[in-house]
């Protein structure tokens, strides 16, 4: 039995749901409902939206995904040769937002609005403790609370890795796609006196500016020298890199102060090319850090994490739904996934599960 099935069968996963194949391709495919189990709520999906980074590293037939090529030992945590560790067809998803219409608590009746993390189905299965802790706050639209449960999440535990250096100084983000545009928001809101937003794409530019991000195109112009010349060598005490590209890592080692930080966020695939580790890397001292979100930053849990990030959301200091989606209905899936190669029009894809 593949994966996919016992979720189905747990319940994880039902109705309209959306699977990779193994020849690369997206479908959306109905599962039938399983049985719900004691101690849980069912949830219908109202959206859920489609990773850009990390979910796209499992379509295709040149799928880059470690987990399809290689064998994960979690004991030792490391990546060996072998047998892949994840199997087709594969449904993730990890943005989503719906409504309680099963419940054995009497305080989730039916119609209770909840956040969480699940697959790209048309209805999950949430423990009584999550769906308690997952509560959508009533200010906030389901567009908003697709990405409270881990999206938001990514980004204010990246920006705790730069241990608050970038509070009172300029700060540099590299890559203006979802992660990017909510990374820079929150760092803006923990106390960087500018950021810049670095990327190729003009139609990003111009969101990132709409936030009051300063613009600035990698394509165009040195960004490095730029910003070493208006602030100084030692003026950028932190990075981020948000893209997944190794040549953007390697500009963020470029523009951050000798013994700067660099922040890595993206979902970095295959060799790093365009990783000079001999140039600036070497001769400034940078430090480069992992900020993924499945290391959280030791003070942090999850929990407080999400709290922390949904007030920044309340206090309308970060926006998340006002970030421009395209949105589809599930049974467009592949579609939707396809939208995603036309970043210069498309930022990010929600589906819709509303009755057809």
């Amino acid at each position: 039995m593949s994966l996919a099935d016992e979720l189905a069968e747990r319940g994880e996963i039902g109705g309209r749901t959306v699977r990779i194949k193994e020849n690369g391709a997206v479908e959306c495919h109905v599962y039938p409902l399983g049985s719900l189990t004691p101690g849980m709520v069912r949830v219908r999906t109202e959206l859920s939206v489609i990773s850009p980074g990390t979910e796209m590293t499992y379509i295709g037939r040149a799928a880059t995904n470690p987990y399809l090529h290689k064998t994960w030992d979690p004991e030792l945590r490391v990546f060996a040769a072998g047998a892949p560790t994840q199997d087709y067809p594969i449904v993730f998803g990890y943005r989503a937002a719906g409504t309680v219409v099963t419940s054995g608590g009497a305080d989730l009746p039916p119609g209770t609005r909840v956040f969480g993390k699940w697959r790209h189905t048309e209805f999950t299965a949430l423990s009584l403790a999550d769906a308690r802790a997952q509560l959508l706050p009533s200010e906030l639209s389901f567009e908003d609370g697709a990405d409270l449960a881990q999206m938001l999440p990514i980004a204010v535990n990246a920006v705790a890795y730069a241990e608050e250096r970038h509070a009172g100084a300029p700060t540099v983000v590299f890559g203006c796609g979802p992660v990017g545009l909510i990374l820079s928001q929150v760092a803006r809101a923990t106390g960087a006196t500018t950021v810049y937003a670095v990327d190729r794409i003009p139609q990003r530019l111009t969101i990132a500016k709409s936030l009051g991000l300063v613009p600035l195109d990698a394509g165009a112009e040195d960004v490095a020298r730029k910003l070493k010349s208006a602030h100084g060598a030692d003026g950028i005490p932190v990075a981020f890199e948000c893209s997944g590209s190794a040549r953007a890592l390697n500009e963020a080692t470029r523009v951050v102060r000798r013994r700067g930080t660099v922040v890595a966020v993206g979902f970095y695939q295959g060799e790093a090319a365009g990783l000079f580790l001999g140039d600036e890397f070497h001769h400034n001292g940078v430090e480069i850090r992992s900020g993924q979100i499945g290391n959280l930053h030791p003070r942090w849990e999850m929990g407080a994490l999400r709290a922390f990030g949904i007030d920044l959301v309340r206090r309308k200091t970060v926006i998340l739904g006002g970030l421009p989606r395209l949105s589809l209905p599930v049974e467009q899936a592949a579609s939707a996934f396809g939208a995603l190669a036309r970043p210069a029009e498309v930022l990010q894809v929600a589906l819709s599960y509303a009755d057809a």
